[in-house]
């Protein structure tokens, strides 16, 4: 090892050239994936930059299949410290073949300024007349695929490099071990003026900072709240991850209004630019106008390809991963205060930490009218846009649905392309509510087949009550007891029953029958009737024509319907067959699987009216809102 290093130091000592000195040295990348450095340049000035890096194919490249200029995994780059833009990249174009490696040693001019140096060998490619594989190169403890020379045995082993030494041999390894070492680069400047260049660790700090969150690794779920006293413009740099073939970030940020939940920008591909390095890298660097109010950012990264592991090439300003927002103005920064979140408070109703197969509702009262916030977490199905595990409110007088978690008020919930969820402000008049969580067999509380959502600890959903005004004296507690309007009911039905019940009529009576059953090739295998106990003949039958869908698997039916039915004495009927029926189901559960079975209430003849949300405010004029 004594030797080794002495011969490196010999080597890079060597590239110096008499009359000059070395103002920027990264060297040495086999124990480092990034490494940087940050100098003052005080009048325009050329300098010798030397550097060997690798090209070959790529986990992700840049360009298009026919671009090869970028197709480089271990390169440098310069980029000016306030522009943040390139001012030299290493290339396939500006390199020369040194063996298996590529070199640059060439003249390059910077003006007056600061600038941020940086070299990456994030992955390594291996090419031989058999092999040709790109490998994620891990330099942290727990890292799948470490190859670093000087890290301690243990760092060395796993499962993963018992497969790997098996399956390809140790000449990949050998390989890295010999090159990485040598990759890097210097810069080099006339002895004279070397001197006047001075050095800072980078990044170079964004003037009025309002709000910074970088240096963001994986699986992070940034939430911070804040107020504006007065409508102000503001930038807004940010870094993320995505793929262009999919609708979705996977490393993003929003902002909410916390008043109606709405969210005023966001990061998405259509309003991003490519960040550089891998094509997956998207940056937003714009104006952003919020009126007066109370906000929440949030910016959420996945398990991969982050400031602490880039397993493609990191974006040309890697040390600002995540996300600043800026004052235009140092006045402006008066308008904008840090405050703690108020999302918190008046939970009316939490069911969270569902697993796979659950079916759990609750129950809650309000005395009074009430804007009330949604926030729930689900699965939307790979095969077609319905929610595999979802929510719902449902009016406990009559069970009639008023509010769903659907696809289409749902946004990405982080991880996963399935993972959903939905935060809204409804409107709900006084009265009894029921709120029902429903899961799918699988990918549910720390039981993902899949990644998981960025707010794991909530997956269900909790109710909020909304605004500074909200008393929480008006919420009561819903106690479940045969309502005063039933008049007859058999519910949770499970496989192979038939059920009847008899009920009296002392007039002519309108009734309102709520019944949900099994339905296929348009017949009915669960269903319900009604016989007139005097003649035996049917009054009224469930039939398939009569059905709609009742969430979950096409086959859960449901009827929700007024008839009239004589003075007189029935009997109510549900008959199931072998199969799909309450907590037996062999496909997805209706949204109210409690009812699966018939109920007849006595129809006063009012209606639940269905929750009306808030129109989200607009603000003309602002770069990058959410539309």
């Amino acid at each position: 090892m004594i030797r080794s290093s002495y011969i490196l130091a010999i080597l890079i000592a060597a590239t110096a050239w008499a009359g000059e000195r070395a103002v920027v040295s990264l060297r040495d990348m086999s124990t480092s994936e990034l490494k940087s450095a940050g100098i003052i340049v005080p009048q325009t000035m050329t300098f010798r930059i030397s550097a060997r890096g690798a090209g070959g194919s790529q986990c992700d490249n840049v360009g298009s299949s026919k671009d090869t200029r970028h197709d480089m995994f271990a390169y440098g780059w310069i980029i000016d410290a306030d522009t943040r833009k390139v001012v030299w990249e290493m290339t396939n174009d500006n390199t020369s073949r040194s063996r298996d490696d590529r070199t640059f040693d060439a003249d390059v001019t910077l003006q007056r300024g600061s600038y941020e140096v940086y070299f990456s060998a994030a992955t390594f490619t291996y090419i031989s007349t058999f092999k040709n594989i790109s490998i994620n190169v891990d330099h942290r403890e727990s890292g799948l695929f470490n190859m670093g020379e000087r890290q301690p045995a243990n760092k060395l082993k796993g499962w993963f490099q018992d497969w790997f030494d098996g399956w390809f041999g140790d000449d990949i390894r050998v390989d890295w071990n010999k090159r990485s070492a040598n990759w890097g680069m210097e810069m080099f400047a006339d002895e004279s003026k070397a001197s006047s260049v001075k050095q800072f660790s980078p990044p170079k700090e964004f003037s009025n900072v309002l709000l910074k969150k970088t240096g963001l690794g994986e699986g992070d779920f940034v939430k911070q709240s804040f107020s504006i006293v007065e409508a102000m413009k503001m930038r807004i740099y940010a870094l993320g991850e995505g793929y262009r073939n999919s609708a979705d970030l996977v490393d993003y940020g929003w902002i909410v209004n916390q008043n109606t939940r709405s969210r005023v920008w966001e990061m998405k591909w259509r309003n991003s630019t490519s960040a550089g390095g891998a094509s997956k890298n998207a940056l937003f660097d714009g104006e952003v106008s919020l009126p007066k109010g109370e906000y929440t950012l949030y910016y959420v990264t996945d398990n991969s390809h982050s400031a602490v592991d880039w397993n493609c090439a990191p974006p040309l300003d890697p040390l600002n991963y995540g996300i600043t927002v800026m004052a235009y103005d140092e006045k402006d920064k008066a308008y904008f205060k840090m405050t703690s979140s108020k999302e918190e408070r008046h939970v009316i109703l939490s069911i969270t930490k569902v697993r796979d197969n659950e079916s759990r509702s609750e129950g809650f009262v309000l005395k009074d009218d009430a804007q009330v916030r949604v926030y729930a977490i689900g699965e939307q199905s790979n095969t077609r846009r319905v929610m595999a595990d979802y929510a719902v409110i449902l009016d406990a007088r009559n069970r009639s649905r008023v509010w769903t978690m659907n696809s289409d008020n749902t946004h990405h919930a982080g991880g996963a392309s399935k993972n959903r969820f939905v935060d809204e402000i409804i409107t709900l008049p006084k009265g009894s509510y029921i709120v029902q969580y429903i899961t799918d067999d699988s990918h549910a509380y720390n039981e993902w087949n899949a990644d998981p959502p960025f707010d794991k600890e909530r997956y269900g959903v909790t109710l909020y009550g909304v605004g500074e005004k909200f008393d929480p004296g008006i919420v009561g507690k819903y106690v479940d007891q045969r309502d005063k309007n039933v008049i007859a009911q058999i519910i949770r039905a499970g496989n192979s029953v038939e059920k009847k019940e008899k009920f009296k009529l002392d007039k002519t009576t309108r009734v309102r029958v709520y019944a949900i059953g099994e339905g296929v090739n348009r017949g009915m295998a669960d269903y319900g009737w009604i016989t007139d106990n005097r003649t035996g003949s049917v009054v009224w039958e469930m039939t398939y024509s009569m059905t709609f869908h009742a969430g979950g698997a096409r086959k859960n039916r449901m009827v929700n319907t007024t008839i009239m039915l004589d003075k007189g004495e029935y009997t109510l009927h549900y008959m199931t067959d072998d199969s799909h029926a309450y907590r037996s189901w062999n496909q997805d559960p209706p949204e109210d699987p409690d009812y699966w079975g018939i109920t007849l209430y006595l129809d006063d003849g009012t209606t639940p009216s269905p929750p009306v949300p808030p129109v989200p405010p607009k603000t003309p004029g602002s770069m990058g809102l959410y539309d």
